[in-house]
């Protein structure tokens, strides 16, 4: 014990009674406030443990939030850059288009091979026509056409030709002397010329017969009317509707055409038109169709929206346009079958393929697997590769490579992925050409390895790892939950890879939606599902798709009153009867044009006494 603290010991000890009870009543005030400052501290510390929880769960809600919208925020940038991509991108999935520079990797290497070299179509047409080979001005040696010039013969062959003769004799006279010159060959300067649009009016004159002593009066129908008491004519309502469904043509711009024509054709008459013979003539043939596709048992299958103004519903509801089509290794005639729905139910499938037994390729879409699982012992469905594909090409496109080497982008699982799935495209495209048999054998040598390579490949990738961005788990997930259907290609040689086929055979309608933007009525619809069957079969097949509609709209008016259909295979656009009407049609020209029809070409004239003749004469005289 120090002295200062033996002293106040020491003074406590000496204190009186008074000086004790004192210091005891000021320890209790001390107790007192100290019990206070306690008792507030307490409720502070209860407070600010309020306040921390309070704190604590808002800043977890924050956190919670933060990661909402910056999941939100990257979604809308993955949306923002796709539409970017799909309006100034380039519409590829080629991964050599895709990837900034090309892959060094031996993988790649191997699996992007070089393009197919571009074909040079200057030997295609075979021999050169004659006359139109040049001939030098010193030995009168052909010289090798060039190879452009080849390709213009080529381009131009299917086109009615006009042959004209420039001489001007007397021109050549007074230059050269009279005789002086002859024609030793023609040099043939071609240039492609256009007819303009016109139209003009058909007066075509029935009589009226007096007949008998009591002159009954008879009037010779006018064979055949398109329409009754119209002036429609097949020629310019194929034209209306080759302008609308091939051209993409609205009816009001082609009002102003006609305008232009000097015709007064408004588009409420066109649209008249048009709902009308889709029904009578072309109502048939799209029935035909039908039949003729039901007996191909295998399919190819797709679906698009359709906007349509009157339908009973709410404004932007939601219309479809179902495509089925032959499928493009089926070996029959291409038959391309579109139908108006005002939904995208199973229903639809169930009345169409209601007796159907066969394949039909498709997307992922629910419906098909719905259905199939409905009619398992008679339909079976087929996947498509390029769908998978789309998806590894989406995740890549919203990758930012700039900073990436040619290694780090090869490294990439999607850049891995495609690789592997253009090795399948590229053993499997040469294999087209093939007959079904052969085609299925030699996919089962050459790609099915390659198939299994690229299952094995994404089983390794572990779809539960969150560095893995969400476009490539939902590329993955899609090839492992469709690995049935995107096989089942390699068991039947009709059965394409992919539903390509489909996807560029819906893409008019693509075109229709931004030109013409919608239908006006459910009539209108139906109508333009079965313009647009026409068009693209015809197309499929081979077909000038005016000349198609042409050709119906003059055939069909006679065949009407026919007791049965029977006369419908000749409304086929790969009937003989169709070949030989287009044939006709398109090998001559207007007649007032005087196309292929081949004047007589100038001979030198007749050879008259020149200068030196007439001087040898004079001379052998003297």
């Amino acid at each position: 014990m120090t002295p200062e603290e033996e002293r106040l010991v020491h003074d406590e000890l000496n204190m009186s009674r008074e000086q004790l009870l004192m210091v005891i009543l000021g320890l209790r005030r001390r107790s007192a406030e100290q019990e206070c400052w306690r008792n507030e501290n307490s409720r502070a510390i209860t407070a600010m443990a309020k306040d921390y929880q309070t704190l604590k769960a808002e800043a977890a809600a924050l956190r919670e939030e933060n990661a909402r919208l910056k999941a939100a925020l990257a979604h809308v940038s993955e949306i923002r850059q796709l539409r970017t991509n799909e309006i100034f991108g380039r519409g590829t999935e080629k991964l050599s288009d895709i990837v900034d520079a090309p892959l060094s990797s031996e993988e790649t290497d191997e699996a992007e091979k070089e393009p197919a070299a571009i074909i040079d179509f200057s030997d295609a047409a075979g021999k050169k026509r004659a006359g139109t080979g040049r001939r030098s001005a010193e030995g009168g040696k052909k010289r090798k056409s060039r190879k452009k010039q080849g390709k213009r013969e080529e381009d131009f062959s299917g086109l009615s030709q006009k042959d004209v003769f420039l001489l001007d004799i007397e021109a050549l006279d007074e230059q050269y002397g009279e005789g002086n010159w002859r024609i030793a060959f023609w040099h043939v300067h071609s240039v492609l010329e256009e007819i303009p649009q016109s139209a003009y009016v058909r007066n075509t004159y029935t009589p009226v017969i007096s007949v008998g002593l009591e002159h009954t009066m008879v009037t010779v129908p006018y064979e055949a009317p398109l329409l009754q008491r119209s002036f429609a004519s097949p020629s310019i309502a194929a034209r209306i509707m080759y302008q609308k469904y091939v051209l993409s043509l609205p009816l009001y711009r082609q009002e102003m055409l006609f305008s232009d024509l000097g015709v007064s054709l408004s588009r409420q008459t066109m649209c008249s038109w048009i709902l009308r013979f889709s029904s009578v003539y072309f109502g048939p043939i799209y029935e035909y169709l039908y039949e003729k596709l039901m007996e191909v048992p295998y399919h190819q299958c797709d679906e698009t929206t359709l906007s349509v103004n009157k339908d009973g519903r709410g404004a932007g509801t939601k219309s479809y346009l179902w495509l089925h089509s032959t499928s493009e290794l089926s070996g029959a005639a291409p038959i391309i079958m579109f139908c108006f729905e005002l939904t995208r139910e199973t229903e639809h499938l169930r009345k169409f393929y209601e007796d159907f037994r066969g394949y039909i390729s498709c997307d992922a879409y629910c419906s098909y697997q719905v259905f199939a699982k409905e009619k398992e012992d008679a339909v079976l469905i087929c996947g498509c590769m390029m769908h998978m594909r789309r998806r590894y090409v989406t995740s890549l496109s919203l990758i930012d490579r700039s900073a990436m080497d040619e290694d780090a982008i090869a490294a990439l699982p999607e850049t891995k992925a495609l690789v592997l799935i253009g090795k399948i495209y590229d053993a499997d495209e040469p294999l087209k050409t093939l007959p079904a048999e052969e085609r299925r054998t030699r996919r089962e040598e050459e790609v099915r390895p390659l198939v299994e390579d690229y299952f094995q490949y994404i089983e390794s990738l572990d779809t539960g790892d969150p560095l893995m961005s969400e476009r490539l788990k939902d590329a993955v997930n899609y090839s492992k939950n469709q690995k049935e259907y995107l096989c089942r290609f390699l068991s039947d040689g009709h059965i394409p890879c992919d539903n390509g086929f489909a996807e560029r055979n819906i893409r008019p309608i693509s075109l229709l939606r931004k030109n013409s933007l919608f239908c006006d009525s459910i009539g209108g619809a139906k109508a333009t599902a079965v313009m647009y069957s026409m068009v693209e079969t015809a197309r499929a097949n081979g077909a000038n798709a005016y000349w198609y509609l042409r050709y119906v709209l003059e055939t069909m008016p006679r065949d009407a009153g026919y007791l049965d259909n029977s006369f419908l295979e000749t409304m086929m656009p790969w009937s003989e009867n169709y070949r030989e009407y287009e044939k006709q049609r398109t090998s001559k020209g207007p007649p007032e044009l005087g196309l292929n029809e081949y004047p007589e070409r100038p001979k030198t004239p007749r050879k008259t006494k020149s200068l030196s003749d007439a001087a040898g004469e004079a001379k052998k005289s003297a």
